[in-house]
């Protein structure tokens, strides 16, 4: 078959995008041209046949820009301008399958104009591919034998259509094989909507729902996908569905984990992760507390539980506060007890309160002083912390220990109640520190001062011999109390490690960016290299920036003196009469009220503040006479669920100084001096007894003595022995011999039969040393009162 020169492919969708060539028919500015020649950027423009207009040359730059232009058709109609191919498509796939679209744009493009783009001008088409001379369905089945001939590929002539098709729609893109070029999804094949579905139920069911197993909530999914989504949307199989949860980070094993434990790891944020930074001391200071894990000898002479509150320093990695407090769980209280307690704003248990957390920020503005029993190692003057300089500045550092003074601008805290009270933000506001708090159940938030307790609960708490555990499943026996510290003696050993064992050992977080192959420094050493440029300030706290940290309540002034917390202060030096029955003038919240504040640590006295003058006025427990020694506000709860006990009123504050006096008196005496052994009936013979002598058969109305015919027993013979080690404990049993009478004699006061003294108040109460905390609990331990309950609220009037 012959074939004729073809000089240019026709105009179609096909052709060179931008390309004019003559013979081309164009519009501009009203009229129909044809274009005659190019030249270089000229384009010659003849009037087409039925137009009148004259000749022309045009810059193609103006032809293109007028709003009129079109490129025409034969019958006169413009064409329409396909888009341009998104060629960056072509950059997301695979060599390989670029390569396979560019072979079949070839091939496409010789089917559609009978030539092979790129080829001389006048070249005629191959066999089989002059569209003058052959349909387009011969064409496909030329090109597809051919492909199959010659690269192998099992193709049909329908697929050549169908890529041609496609190269017309979205050009080369089109011919990409869509299955090479699929983006990989996690979720792989599942329906989007079902994956966030799926999401939402875990993340509903590990915030609000009982642990459940991974077949329950995929049960769930489909029930809600149902009915939310409707039945056309498909949710995979189980196994499916267990891939999915692979894929997504979610171990099907841990959706039956304990609650908290599965809010936790939901609360964990999404990597990358960042670090906190800050660039000089006390730029960002983190305030937390955690359990310590470690056993104490707590008020009542039972082991409790140690409660550690921190700041710590990002820059640094200082420890620069600690505050130790004991946790003494509550007991069950009869409805007297009870009610005493909630009349005074007080609940179960103690551990740290608001008042110790803005002390903590006081420690943190004064060096730590050296206490009896520190090591020398740990001073400041043999620390690396620029001990000279330092104590030209602040005459203090010459007692200090190891730990630098660091006035802190922002503190992170968590939303707990020591934090979250008025007084900690009014403490903070005093100082001039800025307060940012944390994200609820985000500890990622402050996670250094979270990383820091597991380093002090991992080289402080573990070494201590009350150590317990994170938790009962790594706790091992009951610890012998006998054995256990004090918590005032903790506290000695908790700070001494601090100075010695923290700021003095390298932190892997303290390396220099710059030089990274050097070994890390210690806290100290980049508190001595950032302070030299960071400048030191001392800031010497007075007796008025000490009552400024405390709580904050507002109260009126009566003729008898200050009605707070169930008792009455006074000043006798008559500095309250200016006030006496006087409102302040304070609207608001604090309703004609006075500023008062209380140190729940000391309460025998409060400090008012007259607003008018500045001035502080200090008054005192007007029954302070009567328990003449220091005491606490957990004690005097002790003695106000005591006589309410008794029948008293819990307003009585005067009754319940003199109970509190009792207590104190009686814990400072000690044990009371041994009496006579008192055993039931029948419970077996007396040491240095005769023979019992049985019951006569006829006296049937007598009564039964078990001490008829005992010897009188000698006190001062009485041994230590605390088991009676007898072989017949019935009451009818034989007499035993003389040989068999080494009885030792037991403790007078170690019996628990009825009558009898409870055997561990004088072994408690023994040990008892000074009046100062601890006697509230022995007293409570006399009594089988609760333990101390948490400080009354704050800030109120």
């Amino acid at each position: 078959m012959s074939t004729a020169p073809i000089t240019r492919p026709q105009v179609t969708g096909l052709a060179p995008r931008g390309i004019l060539a003559p013979g081309d028919q164009v519009r501009w500015m009203g009229s129909h041209y044809t274009v005659s020649a190019l030249l270089g950027t000229t384009v010659h423009l003849a009037p087409a046949k039925g137009y009148a207009a004259p000749p022309c040359a045009v810059l193609i730059q103006f032809l293109a820009a007028a709003e009129d232009f079109a490129v025409l058709d034969r019958s006169g109609r413009p064409l329409s301008a396909d888009p341009l191919p998104n060629w960056s498509m072509m950059e997301g796939v695979s060599p390989e399958c670029a390569s396979e679209a560019r072979t079949w744009r070839r091939h496409i493009i010789e089917v559609d104009t009978g030539l092979l783009p790129e080829v001389p001008e006048g070249s005629t088409p191959r066999e089989g591919y002059d569209p003058a001379h052959f349909t387009l369905v011969q064409r496909y089945e030329r090109k597809a034998a051919e492909l199959r001939a010659v690269l192998g590929w099992k193709v049909s002539w329908k697929t050549v259509q169908r890529k041609r098709l496609a190269f017309k729609r979205d050009d080369i893109w089109g011919l990409v094989d869509k299955r090479r070029s699929r983006k990989v999804t996690v979720h792989g094949r599942t329906d989007a909507r079902v994956v966030d579905l799926l999401l939402a139920l875990q993340e509903r069911q590990a915030k609000e729902e009982a642990a459940t197993d991974a077949r329950a909530l995929f049960k769930k999914l489909r029930r809600v996908a149902k009915a939310t989504l409707g039945p056309s949307v498909k949710v995979p199989k189980d196994p499916t569905l267990y891939a999915l949860l692979k894929r997504l980070g979610i171990d099907a094993l841990q959706l039956r984990d304990p609650t908290r434990r599965r809010q936790d790891r939901l609360n964990r944020p999404a990597p990358p992760f960042g670090v906190t930074t800050a660039l000089a001391p006390g730029e960002l200071v983190q305030i937390d507390s955690t359990a310590l894990d470690v056993k104490v000898l707590g008020d009542d002479g039972r082991a409790t539980q140690v409660e550690l509150t921190a700041a710590i320093d990002v820059h640094t990695r200082s420890v620069i506060a600690a505050v130790l407090r004991a946790k003494t769980a509550g007991r069950r209280r009869t409805r007297q007890q009870t009610r005493a307690l909630l009349s005074t704003n007080t609940s179960a248990g103690r551990a740290t309160k608001a008042v110790d957390a803005s002390l903590l920020l006081a420690l943190c503005l004064v060096p730590a002083p050296m206490r009896p029993g520190f090591d020398a190692a740990a001073s400041a003057a043999r620390s690396d912390l620029p001990y000279e300089e330092l104590l030209e500045v602040d005459a203090r550092m010459e007692q200090a220990a190891a730990r630098p003074v660091i006035m802190p601008e922002t503190i992170v805290i968590d939303h707990g109640t020591v934090f979250a009270g008025q007084t900690f933000f009014d403490a903070c506001s005093y100082l001039g520190i800025s307060v940012r708090p944390a994200r609820k159940r985000t500890p990622t938030d402050k996670a250094i001062v979270e990383r820091t307790f597991e380093s002090i609960k991992s080289l402080f708490s573990q070494h201590v011999n009350s150590y317990t555990g994170r938790d009962f499943s790594r706790r091992g026996k009951e610890t012998d109390p006998d054995r256990l510290w004090t918590l005032s003696e903790l506290d000695d050993l908790l700070q001494e490690w601090i100075a010695v064992g923290w700021q003095a050992r390298p932190h892997e977080e303290l390396r220099s960016p710059y030089e990274p192959n050097l070994p890390p420094l210690t806290p100290n050493q980049m508190y001595a290299a950032s302070v030299q440029a960071a400048g030191y300030l001392p800031i010497p706290l007075g007796f008025a920036d000490y009552l400024q940290l405390l709580p904050t309540a507002w109260v009126g002034v009566r003729d008898d003196g200050i009605r707070f917390r169930n008792r009455t202060y006074d000043n006798y030096k008559g500095e309250l009469e200016e006030v006496r029955n006087q409102p302040s003038g304070l609207k608001g919240k604090k309703k004609n009220g006075w500023e008062l504040r209380y140190n729940p640590y000391t309460p025998e006295q409060v400090w008012l503040r007259d607003h008018r003058s500045g001035e502080w006025i200090t008054a005192v427990f007007k029954y302070q006479h009567l328990i003449g020694a220091p005491w606490t506000q957990h004690l005097w709860d002790t003695a106000a669920a005591e006589h309410v006990a008794r029948g008293g009123r819990h307003t009585d504050d005067e009754a319940i100084a003199q109970v509190l006096a009792d207590l104190l008196e009686r814990a400072g005496r000690g044990p009371d001096e041994p009496g006579v052994v008192s055993l039931p009936d029948g419970y077996g013979p007396v040491p240095g007894s005769a023979h019992w002598p049985a019951p006569a058969s006829g006296d049937e109305g007598a009564t039964f003595d078990p001490f008829a015919g005992a010897d009188p027993l000698d006190l001062d013979a009485l041994g230590p022995l605390t088991v009676l080690d007898l072989d017949e404990p019935s009451m009818y049993a034989p007499a035993p011999s003389p040989a068999e009478e080494e009885i030792a004699a037991g403790p007078t006061h170690g019996s628990h039969a009825p009558g009898g003294a409870d055997a561990d108040e004088p072994s408690l109460l023994a040990d008892l040393g000074d009046l100062d905390d601890s006697l509230d609990s022995a007293a409570r331990l006399l009594l089988d009162l609760p333990a101390e309950t948490n400080p009354p609220q704050e800030d109120t009037p």
